[in-house]
């Protein structure tokens, strides 16, 4: 007898959350999900939603004995980004977004540590978008993860608490120090984006429950607990993937995050292309092995302030009923 068989496609930034009209999307099969699942309401922050699949526990608890740093040791992490200020609002683009290679990494964390050095601050290139700063106390301010202050925000953004006023003076003197540094004259150059600042900021709290296996390939998925393989290319390869690995699709998970620059740009363009990439590859042979069977149920979840999920079952198609749907830019329609 055969397991069931259950997907969850986990897809942060699918909702465009922006009243701004974007391009029309062809997404036959997307509609078709909509028109026949049911839509649970889950808003959720960006790292809330990241937490929720990717990890469990405390992601600084993670990192430090990645980086062999004690688990008593004070610590924060510091994101390098790209940042620009308008008049009521702050753009922010996040270390991947702006493709920071790993010897410039390593080579701005050098410098920072001596930099800082009199105040104990060491930092450590987890990932080449990611840092550790080991620290000689706990701080006293709480800031938001980096996943929810990226794109536009409000431009008073800031850390909380009694310390708020040194978070925001490390921010610029950061700043200050990466505005001369050789490597941004050669990111400048190359006109890619210069690194222009870091967001420091405490934790994020993990809630993955189980661990089935997992298809992808975003850098947040580090730590998870489980099997682990990068995103496939569609389907058919999840499927092979499942095979190789000897596991039913009943224990699969796939996070893709290929929408998320696309947030923090504010390209719909790019958000268009990619959605209707997902259409041939995902959308519509998910709905043609529902029709089939070969799926007893899937999920597709997302993140922000309209995020939810829609839950589909073989069966689902039998409500001919129900009203006909188009997506434009909102899961729950």
């Amino acid at each position: 007898m055969n397991s069931p068989m259950h997907l969850t496609l986990a897809l942060p930034a699918l909702n465009r959350n922006t009243d701004a009209a974007q391009p029309a999307t062809v997404l036959p099969s997307l509609n078709k999900m909509m028109r026949f699942g049911s839509y649970a309401a889950t808003p959720a922050r960006p790292s809330e939603f990241y937490g929720r699949f990717l990890w469990h526990g405390s992601l600084l608890e993670h990192a430090k004995p990645a980086l062999g740093i004690g688990p008593e040791q004070a610590a924060v992490f510091a994101s390098p980004v790209w940042q620009q200020m308008g008049m009521h609002h702050m753009d922010m683009l996040g270390g991947g977004d702006i493709q920071i290679q790993a010897h410039e990494a390593e080579t701005f964390c050098l410098g920072l540590s001596r930099f800082l050095q009199t105040d104990g601050w060491h930092f450590h290139p987890l990932r080449s978008d990611l840092w550790l700063v080991a620290l000689p106390a706990q701080p006293d301010w709480q800031a938001a993860p980096v996943l929810d202050v990226l794109g536009r925000i409000d431009g008073s953004v800031r850390a909380e608490g009694t310390s708020s006023r040194v978070w925001l003076q490390k921010q610029t003197e950061i700043q200050m120090w990466l505005h001369a540094h050789p490597l941004n004259a050669k990111r400048a150059a190359a006109r890619v984006p210069t690194v222009n600042g870091v967001w420091l900021w405490r934790d994020i709290a993990g809630s993955r429950a189980g661990n089935p296996l997992l298809g992808s390939s975003s850098p947040w998925a580090q730590f998870y607990l489980g099997s682990r393989t990068g995103a496939p290319d569609d389907f058919d390869a999840w499927m092979e993937t499942t095979r190789r690995h000897n596991r039913p699709v009943s224990d699969g998970l796939l996070f893709l995050d290929d929408l998320a620059v696309t947030r923090h740009t504010d390209d719909a363009w790019a958000y268009k292309e990619i959605l209707e990439s997902w259409e041939q590859r995902w959308f519509a042979p998910l709905w043609q092995a529902l029709q089939q069977g070969r799926l007893n149920s899937l999920t597709i979840a997302t993140d922000g302030p309209q995020g939810g999920s829609l839950t589909l079952n073989p069966k689902a198609a039998r409500a001919f009923w129900k009203k006909k749907k188009t997506f434009a830019g909102n899961l729950g329609g």
